[in-house]
């Protein structure tokens, strides 16, 4: 992330509808995110860290979204993944390239067993992207969290496994 990144991190943090998806139950404050962006983002410390997805665009870069490994295990090597692209760039193969990105650092630099997504019900091209990354092993947590809507909804959580080997 960058000091430029603040205002667009900032339209997607603060989208209330999509709060629900995860534990937001407020703005974040310029401030905050301008220290979120500019603080180091030690993965061992803060146990998440974000990269911003770029891509080619008309012929200029645009940053078109993010992803994040969060709760961020070294002792069990795990970790969670999500992903945001701009309701205009969905669809063209950002989130696949991202996750395989992300994959690929997670398997080959921190040695992660497994990386997780928890994906509502339904979000049926969220779960297509990821089932299509490879990721499987997928259980179901019945009525996980509450819409915006106040209905309760279930949550999928998928698993890429890097290796299967146990001891």
């Amino acid at each position: 992330m960058e000091p430029a990144d603040v205002d667009l991190l900032m339209t997607w943090e603060n989208a209330s509808e999509d709060w629900w998806m995860g534990a937001t139950l407020s703005p974040i404050s310029r401030a905050a995110m301008t220290a979120f962006v500019e603080g180091r983002q030690d993965l061992f410390q803060a146990r998440q860290i974000r990269w911003m997805v770029d891509a080619h665009h008309e012929g200029a870069w645009r940053t078109v979204g993010a992803v994040d490994l969060y709760d961020f295990d070294p002792r069990q090597l795990r970790a969670g993944v999500a992903i945001h692209v701009d309701a205009e760039h969905r669809r063209q193969g950002h989130a696949q390239g991202a996750i395989q990105r992300v994959l690929a650092y997670a398997g080959s630099h921190l040695h992660l067993r497994q990386v997780y997504a928890e994906i509502p019900a339904g979000h049926v091209g969220s779960l297509d992207l990821f089932r299509k990354a490879g990721f499987g092993h997928e259980s179901v947590r019945t009525s996980w969290i509450r819409t915006s809507k106040g209905l309760w909804t279930d949550v999928h959580t998928l698993q890429h496994v890097f290796n299967t080997d146990t001891p």
